[in-house]
């Protein structure tokens, strides 16, 4: 009798702990990012509006729980959980129709991204994205994140508290902009240990920008190998392929042999010397000189604009680099002859989304050979 009590027992704790195991795996999930494109269109969606919106289907395994107040730059967030309880869903919503939710695309300065920053006179956040001392991200985008990060952080410790460990981020456009720098900001959070070690996430960053710097995207990738993160692409669309990026030699590595040249060429003999350094300015000034106007027109003037949504922002100091890389895992959507019959590539044609809503890349992602 008492052996038969400590198997009831046992299997009791088993099916206990069952409920609340990590069901996250990691790789690419074809169901799993499908189901990330329901939401992300919903988050773009007013919530009595939600009935009226039937162009993409409400997603089958998550259930909407809960939607953030508007921060900065318009911007919101909404918490999904899945229906056997065991991961929730953070979606950041992208650009919206307002002058507020653009600016942040056009603040598009780089700051380090290792800091801390005067956000308005009771919010200054610190932070750690990456551990390279170069690492640097679009600093709209950033300020976005970091007032988010106030409720998604306490979320996240109810849904913790709560069993869940698993979470997954993501955001279509602006919102995977955000998205990358919220899921480097957490899992450095974890890192010093400031979260619990056995939580887990996984992103996928669907029709996002490019964040940050080369040096950022190293340590973003290295920080989510083995599977963790995406970074989803329909080939057609123009937003990934923005900032764009200028390069100059102070973006390249320390022993690249082209950030030093102007010291090798001072060694040369006369005139060899002269038409080197000729050849050399007339190469790097361009670049350099574009990356000043850069930092001027969408840094220092741009950030003017900023204080009227956020009176009390300070400017930050600025990285001398605008050298903007694609960032993650990518997971092409490939568009094809029988896409384009759908959607038009017309240059002409006015609607610029005509390939970057979650529409399209539904479309391209049901085509997709599951690989689960």
């Amino acid at each position: 009798m008492k052996q038969h009590c400590l198997y009831i027992a046992f299997v009791f704790s088993f099916f206990l702990q069952s409920a609340h195991a990590q069901l996250l795996k990691p790789g690419f999930d074809k169901e799993e990012y499908i189901e990330t494109l329901k939401i992300n269109h919903k988050v773009h969606i007013a919530l009595d509006k939600w009935s009226e919106s039937k162009t993409v289907a409400d997603p089958s395994s998550f259930r909407f729980e809960y939607r953030s107040p508007v921060v900065a730059f318009d911007n919101i967030w909404d918490l999904w959980i899945h229906k056997d309880k065991s991961i929730a869903l953070i979606s950041v919503q992208g650009s919206i129709q307002t002058e507020a939710s653009f600016l942040a695309n056009l603040y598009a300065a780089m700051i380090p991204a290792k800091g801390e920053l005067q956000l308005d006179d009771d919010f200054t956040f610190k932070y750690k994205l990456a551990e390279h001392p170069d690492a640097a991200v679009q600093v709209g985008w950033f300020v976005a994140m970091a007032y988010l990060s106030k409720t998604i952080e306490a979320k996240i410790d109810s849904c913790y508290q709560a069993g869940i460990k698993d979470f997954i981020l993501t955001g279509h456009s602006q919102g995977g902009g955000i998205t990358y720098m919220l899921n480097a900001y957490l899992e450095n959070l974890k890192l010093d240990n400031k979260l619990p070690q056995d939580i887990r996430f996984k992103t996928y960053c669907s029709a996002g920008p490019k964040p940050g710097n080369l040096f950022f995207a190293y340590d973003y990738e290295k920080m989510t190998d083995g599977g963790w993160a995406f970074n989803v692409v329909n080939t057609a669309d123009w937003v990934p392929d923005v900032p764009f990026s200028v390069q100059t030699v102070d973006d390249f590595t320390a022993v690249n042999p082209f950030r030093h040249a102007k010291s090798m060429i001072k060694k040369q003999k006369f005139p060899k010397n002269i038409a080197l350094k000729r050849a050399y300015n007339q190469l790097s000034k361009p670049s350099q000189r574009a990356q000043k106007n850069y930092e001027k027109y969408l840094g220092r003037m741009v950030s003017q604009a900023v204080r009227k949504q956020i009176p009390n922002f300070r400017s930050p100091e600025y990285v001398k680099s605008n050298y903007y890389v694609r960032t993650g895992t990518t997971k092409v959507l490939y568009a094809d002859e029988a896409y384009f019959k759908l959607y038009s590539n017309d240059p002409n044609n006015p609607n610029i989304w005509q390939h970057h809503l979650p529409l399209q890349y539904l479309y391209l992602a049901e085509k997709l050979q599951s690989e689960n």
